[in-house]
């Protein structure tokens, strides 16, 4: 199997976490209409965003813009807001996570308030994977070298996206199923 470039590792991960999203985005929308949502699809979502997107999917980006920085400072500065956006989106999980914990634990007090911070969720992610795509993967495509790109390669290398693994981390069965069967209806 041919390695992918890490631009490529981006794209491919853009489209799970878009896929994520869509999935979300039905539990949620059920969950708000006091319908059946399937809470592991849910948890598995707001895991994935903490787990993986927070933790090596953004500082991933981020180590893109510190070589943009230093290939192309005005090319970076006009990115500037990507390290700030990565901060409120983790902001965002952190806080969805407490809450969904709260509400699996039967907190009834909370339940409106995972519906708002779901909504933020979905709406912040939109924003961000669309600002991201117009802007910054433009900018370092444009911009890198490639010996940047062979710097930085060996840490994409570090993580699989737990979407893409197999065989499929527990936590994301549900919702690794629900996107399937989401991309099998669309054909």
């Amino acid at each position: 199997m041919k390695k992918r470039s890490p631009m490529q590792v981006l794209i491919d991960e853009h489209g799970h976490i878009r896929s994520m999203l869509s999935c979300f985005k039905v539990h949620i929308d059920r969950f708000e209409r006091a319908e059946d949502p399937d809470y592991e699809i849910l948890g598995g979502s707001i895991a994935y965003c903490h787990d993986y997107l927070d933790r090596w999917h953004h500082p991933h980006e981020d180590a893109l813009l510190h070589l943009l920085r230093r290939r192309a400072p005005s090319e970076a500065s006009a990115c500037a807001e990507l390290e700030d956006q990565h901060l409120g989106l983790a902001h965002t999980t952190k806080a969805l996570v407490n809450i969904f914990a709260a509400v699996e634990r039967d907190a009834p007090f909370l339940r409106g308030d995972l519906g708002e911070q779901g909504r933020t969720l979905l709406h912040d992610y939109d924003q961000h994977l669309d600002w991201e795509e117009a802007h910054f993967f433009p900018a370092v495509t444009d911009n890198l070298l490639p010996e940047d790109w062979q710097e930085i390669a060996p840490r994409f290398a570090d993580a699989v996206d737990p979407l893409a693994q197999s065989p499929i981390d527990g936590r994301y069965q549900a919702l690794f199923t629900a996107i399937g069967a989401a991309q099998t209806s669309l054909r």
